[in-house]
């Protein structure tokens, strides 16, 4: 019987090379943890967030491989059912790393 090894692969390894050119991303916890996800976000945060492209709507940009852009012209009742429906998901306790910054050519 043979065992298979799993490869671990480095964060930015596995960016897509758009996110890689703008900086990298990680993809956010969006399970309703107070300290790790959007626990702590009231609905009016999330739908400015998805509108503005901003994290929690005012402050860095939301970077890949968050499409925030296909969500920014959504109806606010299509954001606010999105935002109902990421607040019954069980809530988990993940930190995203830092953004990276983009790489020096």
């Amino acid at each position: 019987m043979t065992r298979s090894r799993r490869r671990t692969v480095s964060p930015p390894a596995v960016l897509s090379r758009d996110a890689r050119v703008a900086g990298g991303g990680y993809s956010a916890n969006l399970t309703p943890d107070e300290n790790t996800g959007i626990g702590s976000w009231s609905e009016e945060t999330f739908v400015r967030a998805l509108r503005t492209g901003r994290h929690m709507g005012v402050s860095r940009p939301i970077l890949p491989p968050m499409p925030w852009g296909a969500f920014r012209n959504f109806s606010d009742e299509d954001l606010r059912s999105i935002y109902a429906y990421l607040k019954t998901v069980p809530p988990v306790k993940n930190r995203v790393p830092e953004p990276l910054p983009p790489p020096v050519e």
